[in-house]
């Protein structure tokens, strides 16, 4: 996550927050220990900065406006991730106590978030600060800030120089989470006229080779036209820490049950079935295939573990060879391009193929594959807050998805 061109003052933040929860500018100098005029220009600066009243000033103290509203919530969630972060990501025997990290959370800076981010993003500290365009003692000095603050080693030097440890890259990871909410709260400010305006995230695995996740953006887009959309395409655990690090609002693909981390939530969509696939001309094209006749044959699949790879394994259960896998290939663009090109075979789900099979490149040969289907769903962070952007998204993606899919029924 690279600094945004500008981005607030946190201490500005954190005095914003003080007033919504204390109720008036008094409190939250006492209860702060600082002098109220400080506090009335930090709240001016962030007005200026939001350009939106953040407010309302009355004899009896001040509260938040609306749109005061919508900072004060993500700026709770903002400061409530960056302590639990610290908590959790110290490998300590005793971490930071909920007090503690309070304490830590106060003294940093938005640089320091923004150097310690991305020296974990980019693997060391010297291509960190190529990246981003600053001295390498500039950005040396704000990560060693951090780790001096928060107390246990972040950092360990290596051949290429300094790079995050197991706890710095989990302290990353929050802080990106945490960075997002403050991101996201901007969107929604500057959506604060009626418009919906900011981006939409997503994390997409081969889903299904056809038009829905394209016209559930395009519909999104033509309700609400100043909303950007950002795509990642890649294989499963790829995309599950994009979206657990606040890469990514949204996984839309196969589905893991259980989920394979305790802090997403996974929601069932549909079941794609599973078919047997083979290149149009194809020998077996037409025929009555047994079990036998795979077993003659080669395999292009995914690796072990995968829920594709798990329903080739079924086919041949209680056999003495399983099947005869010659490449495995976590793309199912690649295994599509080897299928065209090669007697293979490969078991992948109906829609995707589609394109493929309605083209005449592809065809499915005629052998029911008990394994079902691969579920696919919407994994999301446990504790993500959608905005009214995303919200609308995913009413477009559930509105396409009943037209597509037979007997559809959007979660609640």
């Amino acid at each position: 996550m690279k600094r945004p061109a500008h981005f607030p003052n946190l201490r500005h933040l954190r005095m914003f927050l003080s007033v919504c929860e204390l109720g008036s500018l008094n409190a939250a100098a006492k209860g702060l220990n600082i002098a109220q005029p400080a506090i009335t220009q930090a709240i001016s600066r962030l007005e200026e900065h939001y350009a939106v009243p953040l407010l309302t000033r009355k004899s009896g103290g001040s509260q938040p406006t609306r749109e005061g509203n919508v900072l004060w919530q993500r700026c709770d969630r903002f400061f409530r991730i960056l302590q639990r972060g610290i908590m959790v990501a110290s490998e300590r025997a005793v971490a930071p106590t909920l007090s503690q990290s309070g304490h830590i959370v106060a003294r940093l800076t938005a640089s320091q978030l923004f150097a310690h981010v991305s020296v974990s993003h980019h693997g060391s500290l010297l291509l960190a600060a190529k990246a981003d365009g600053i001295s390498v003692s500039a950005l040396h000095r704000a990560a060693r800030d951090v780790e001096s603050n928060l107390g246990y080693e972040l950092y360990t030097k290596t051949p290429q120089g300094l790079a995050a440890n197991r706890a710095g890259a989990e302290l990353a990871r929050q802080f990106q989470i945490a960075l997002r909410e403050i991101v996201t709260a901007e969107e929604e400010l500057k959506g604060s006229d009626g418009s919906l305006k900011g981006r939409v995230l997503i994390a997409s695995l081969p889903m299904i080779r056809s038009a829905i996740l394209g016209k559930a953006i395009n519909r999104t887009r033509a309700r609400a036209p100043q909303v950007n959309f950002v795509v990642l395409e890649g294989v499963y655990d790829t995309m599950l820490r994009a979206l657990r690090s606040g890469e990514a609002d949204m996984l839309i693909g196969a589905i893991r049950h259980p989920p394979p981390a305790s802090d997403v939530t996974e929601t069932y969509l549909f079941s794609d079935p599973y078919t047997i696939i083979a290149r149009k001309g194809h020998p077996l094209e037409g025929k009555d295939v047994s079990i036998d006749d795979l077993a003659s044959c080669e395999w292009v699949a995914q690796r072990e573990g995968t829920p594709v790879r798990n329903a080739l394994n079924a086919l041949f259960a209680g056999r003495q060879e399983g099947p005869r896998v010659r490449i495995e290939a976590p793309s199912t663009l690649l295994m599509r391009s080897i299928l065209l090109d090669s007697d293979a075979l490969a078991v992948l789900s109906v829609r995707q193929v589609a394109l493929e099979v309605k083209l005449g490149l592809l065809t499915p040969l005629r052998f029911h594959v008990s394994a079902g289907g691969r579920a696919i769903g919407i994994t999301m962070r446990s504790d993500w807050l959608p905005s009214r952007t995303q919200l609308l998204f995913l009413e477009s993606f559930y509105e396409v998805l009943s037209e597509e899919i037979e007997g559809f029924v959007p979660p609640k």
